[in-house]
């Protein structure tokens, strides 16, 4: 890993991210660590989710989860 990577990543630490995942979750939460492969560990993290339905509505889901670890 570089050193301005790392250096960016360290100073997200302690802060409130949100963040979209490949299959269009999203996780807000805050940052308390990381590793070299970009594994991440959230807390109070809430995951929301869009469920579109029949009547084409979209509708927003919130889920709280607490502590995740996040595979990069």
């Amino acid at each position: 890993m570089s050193t301005s990577r790392s250096s960016k990543m360290t100073g997200l630490l302690n802060h409130r991210l949100r963040l979209t995942l490949a299959d269009t979750r999203t996780m807000s939460g805050q940052m308390l660590a990381f590793d070299k492969h970009m594994n991440l560990v959230l807390s109070d993290c809430e995951e929301f989710r869009t469920i579109k339905s029949k009547s084409s509505e979209a509708k927003q889901i919130k889920r709280s989860l607490g502590l995740v670890i996040l595979r990069g």
